[in-house]
C-alpha cells in the first residue's frame, strides 16, 4: 500500500522556522548584567535603536494593510501574524532596553500614537498584486543588515547579542516575504514587471513612523548588492537590466 504524497503548505514551513529561531524577552536577556555606562557610552547608536523601536512599533499598522490585501492567501496570513508577533517583540525589548540604560529621550505613549496618527493610513492599490510584498520584503531584508552591522558596533555585549537576535529574525522575515512573492511569479510571470518596478521605486515603510529610516553604515555596498541579488533570483533579471531596458524604450 503506497501512502499518498502530500506537498507540505508553506505556512508550516514558516510556522516552524519560526519556531526554532525563538527567543525570550524574558529569559534571553541578562538584564540584571546590562552595562549601563558601556552601552550610553554609545549615544549615536541608541538614538538609531530608539527609531527602530518606533519603526517596530508600526508594524500593526503596516501589516494590518497587508494583512487585508492579501485575504485569501493563507501562507501570508501566517507569516504576517508571526510577523506582527515578533514585530512587537523587538518593538517590547528595544524600548525596555533604552529604558534600563536610561537613554533619553524616553519612547512615550504619546510618541507611539502620534506616528499612527499622522500615517498614511490609506488602503493598497488593488491593481498591484506584488508592490507592497515587495515592499514589505526589502524592508526587512535592509533591516536585517541594520541590526547586524549595529550588532558589530554595540560595545555592550547584551546588547550586541540582543541586535544578533533580532537581525537573525529579519532575515527570517525578508525571505518569508521572499517566498510569497515568489509563490505569486510561478503562478503568472506577467507579475515580474511590477516585482522589478516596485524594486526601483522602493521606499522603506519606516519613513511614515519616523521619516528618515536610521542606517548602521552609509552606503551598505553588500546590504545594497543583496538587495539587487534578491531581485534577480525571484525575476530571473537584473534590476540594471531592467532599467537599461527602460531607458532604451524611451524616444
Amino acid at each position: 500500500m503506497h501512502r499518498t504524497s502530500v506537498t507540505e503548505p508553506m505556512y508550516a514551513r514558516h510556522a516552524r522556522a519560526a519556531d526554532r529561531g525563538a527567543w525570550s524577552v524574558e529569559r534571553d536577556v541578562d538584564w540584571a548584567n546590562i552595562d549601563r555606562a558601556r552601552a550610553l557610552a554609545q549615544p549615536e547608536l541608541l538614538g538609531k535603536l530608539r527609531d527602530a523601536a518606533l519603526i517596530e512599533s508600526f508594524h500593526p499598522v503596516n501589516l494590518s494593510r497587508l494583512i487585508r490585501f492579501t485575504w485569501d492567501d493563507i501562507d501570508a496570513g501566517v507569516v504576517f501574524s508571526l510577523e506582527m508577533f515578533e514585530g512587537f517583540k523587538h518593538f517590547h525589548v528595544l524600548r525596555r532596553y533604552l529604558d534600563d540604560v536610561g537613554y533619553a529621550p524616553t519612547i512615550t505613549a504619546e510618541d507611539l500614537r502620534a506616528i499612527r496618527v499622522g500615517a498614511d493610513r490609506g488602503d493598497l492599490d488593488p491593481s498591484d498584486p506584488v508592490g507592497p510584498l515587495v515592499e514589505f520584503m526589502l524592508s526587512e531584508h535592509l533591516a536585517a543588515y541594520f541590526f547586524r552591522r549595529l550588532s558589530a558596533q554595540a560595545d555592550e555585549p547584551q546588547l550586541k547579542q540582543l541586535l544578533a537576535r533580532i537581525a537573525a529574525d529579519e532575515v527570517r522575515h525578508a525571505q518569508s516575504a521572499s517566498d510569497l512573492i515568489a509563490a505569486r511569479l510561478a503562478a503568472d510571470r506577467s507579475l515580474v514587471p511590477l516585482v522589478l518596478q516596485a524594486a526601483a521605486t522602493f521606499r522603506h515603510y519606516g519613513t511614515e513612523a519616523v521619516g528618515d529610516v536610521p542606517v548602521a553604515m552609509e552606503g551598505d555596498d553588500t546590504a545594497i548588492r543583496t538587495f539587487a541579488e534578491r531581485i534577480e533570483r525571484l525575476c530571473g533579471m537584473r534590476l540594471v537590466d531592467w532599467h537599461k531596458a527602460r531607458l532604451e524604450e524611451v524616444p
